[in-house]
């Protein structure tokens, strides 16, 4: 997750529809298995999105919702919450009165976003999750499918290449500085992960605080920075705090001194991971075109009163590291 910064990306953008256009197919062949009612089968769906924020994992994401949907002849309305929960049930309302087919939602609160839900499956809207979602056991009353990434597998990964590091380069000794994002429960679940690595190391947290949008974080990263210029390891669990920590390292002149592990990934971070300084050693990503695209084939699927498989989807989550710049590299090309 990170704040608006994004670019123009044809490479990638023309592989991400050919996976679109393959999805599309596979939900084509599984139509015609499934038989629901000619009438919802064969008739163009209007589908309600709502995004969590305006970052470049929602704008990847989004890419990949419009090309799939393009590819079954789906209308879309999207809007962005901008992690407002009111503006999340205006949104919601709005979509309830233009009888959409369905709705495709980042849920902007686990608890928060419940009456508004609530409220779609009174009116018999089918709502599919993605990237984030409301808390069980209401999520399986309220919602058909939930698609997002394997958060705490995220975090395990993470956590695992920073515990390899701490092991080799440190001695299994290390003073670390943190900027999380657990206010969203896709981070508690990479906390999870992140600790269990961590486990059974000689770490000491010197201090953690929340910053997940890089203009924010910044200061508070370089206030860690001046208030424990012993750190030596500094972790951050999403993207914007990658970017953010890395700045702040580089501007007081501690590259080589401290090195960041992350999670999440877009065209700046993959830059870092590349850049010569070393700062940024390591983040495990995520896959916003494949999770989108799967997300709305998932709403649509419901719309057509198709079974949709599992409850949670998990979509991939490749690694990036300072030791092989050139999957970093590939990212940056492939999104000019």
């Amino acid at each position: 997750m990170k704040k608006a910064q994004q670019t123009s990306r044809p490479g990638a953008l023309r592989h991400g529809f050919a996976i679109a256009v393959a999805l599309a197919a596979s939900t084509a062949a599984l139509a015609q298995a499934d038989k629901p009612e000619a009438s919802v089968a064969n008739r163009p769906l209007t589908i309600g999105v709502v995004e969590l924020f305006a970052n470049p994992h929602f704008a990847e994401a989004r890419k990949g919702i419009q090309d799939f949907a393009k590819a079954q002849n789906t209308q879309l309305i999207i809007q962005n919450a901008g992690f407002d929960a009111t503006k999340e049930a205006q949104y919601i309302q709005t979509f309830i009165t233009r009888k959409v087919d369905a709705i495709l939602v980042s849920a902007v609160s686990p608890t928060g976003s419940l009456p508004a839900l609530r409220q779609a499956k009174a009116a018999g809207i089918p709502v599919v999750c993605y990237t984030t979602c409301i808390d069980p056991p209401q999520d399986k009353e309220l919602v058909k499918a939930y698609v997002t990434s394997d958060n705490k597998g995220i975090g395990l990964t993470t956590g695992k290449a920073a515990a390899g590091y701490i092991k080799t380069r440190l001695g299994g000794q290390a003073k670390v500085l943190m900027l999380t994002c657990e206010a969203f429960d896709v981070c508690k679940q990479r906390r999870k992960g992140l600790n269990e690595q961590l486990a059974g190391l000689d770490i000491r947290i010197l201090a953690e605080q929340e910053g997940y949008e890089v203009d924010k974080a910044r200061p508070i990263a370089e206030a860690m920075l001046a208030a424990h210029p012993d750190a030596n390891v500094f972790i951050a669990e999403n993207q914007d705090a990658v970017v953010a920590a890395a700045q702040a390292i580089k501007a007081k002149g501690l590259a080589g001194k401290v090195a960041v592990f992350g999670i999440d990934i877009d065209t700046h971070v993959a830059q870092l991971i590349s850049s010569p300084d070393g700062i940024v050693h390591w983040t495990t990503g995520q896959d916003p075109y494949r999770l989108g695209a799967r997300g709305i084939e998932n709403a649509i699927r419901a719309a057509r009163k198709q079974p949709l498989g599992d409850f949670v989807q998990y979509s991939p989550s490749p690694t990036y590291t300072k030791d092989d710049p050139a999957m970093a590299q590939k990212y940056v090309a492939d999104r000019r």
